[in-house]
């Protein structure tokens, strides 16, 4: 990602330089057109190069590079989604190209879509580690969650939490379990009490994870 950044920084100086030739091409143009037409005792000729125009322009390019160049600094440093489109958008007169190797708005694209098998990569990683596929929901004003163990016998089989309604500041220490199924099955269950006595639903989860792995244990014997 650095790479691009470097690639970005090079391209705008690469324009400076093809503005500043292009002022040459416009001064060598005047010089040409002013010969032979005026008097060189009364008449006196301004050159583009010396032009308030010019330098107001001039001055304009070098103050719209300045500020990409900070951009690009600040987003090797601190390199975020926001950031990227930031820069995609103050910089679109320059970031074109054969390619698209510069091209800020896919760039952040990629990002996004890295983040993404991240956050896949760590699902996978979870479930591997402890059993239970986490899966969130978002549709309500308190966040849902799924869990379903990788020894579950049924498909269906499965257990439903919800983010407590607490005050602000309060500190979470256990989620709302929501009646399922599988919930009512495991309330009559001596392990439940983890739950309702201990206040514990890792153990409850630990202990649970331990019961589904022995009867699937006795099943394949």
């Amino acid at each position: 990602m650095v790479e691009k950044f470097h690639k970005l920084k090079a391209a705008l100086m690469v324009q400076r330089e093809k503005a500043e030739k292009a002022e040459d091409r416009a001064n060598s143009a005047e010089t040409l057109a002013g010969k032979g037409s005026f008097n060189k005792e009364t008449t006196r000729i301004l050159h583009l190069r010396d032009n308030p125009l010019s330098l107001a322009i001039r001055e304009k390019h070098e103050s719209e590079i300045k500020s990409l160049q900070k951009e690009v600094e600040a987003l090797r440093s601190h390199p975020t989604p926001n950031s990227v489109e930031r820069l995609s958008s103050s910089s679109s007169a320059v970031t074109p190209c054969a390619g698209g190797d510069l091209d800020a708005q896919k760039l952040h694209s990629r990002l996004r879509q890295q983040f993404k098998d991240q956050i896949s990569l760590y699902r996978e990683g979870v479930y591997l580690i402890t059993g239970w596929r986490v899966e969130m929901y978002n549709d309500s004003e308190r966040p849902r969650f799924k869990a379903r163990h990788i020894y579950a016998e049924r498909e269906t089989d499965h257990l439903m939490f919800g983010w407590p309604e607490v005050e602000a500041g309060m500190e979470v220490k256990m989620l709302d379990m929501f009646d399922t199924e599988a919930a009512r099955d495991l309330s009559q269950d001596e392990m439940f009490q983890y739950v309702t006595k201990f206040k514990s639903m890792p153990a409850f989860m630990a202990s649970l994870t331990l019961s589904l792995f022995e009867n699937q244990t006795q099943m394949n014997l």
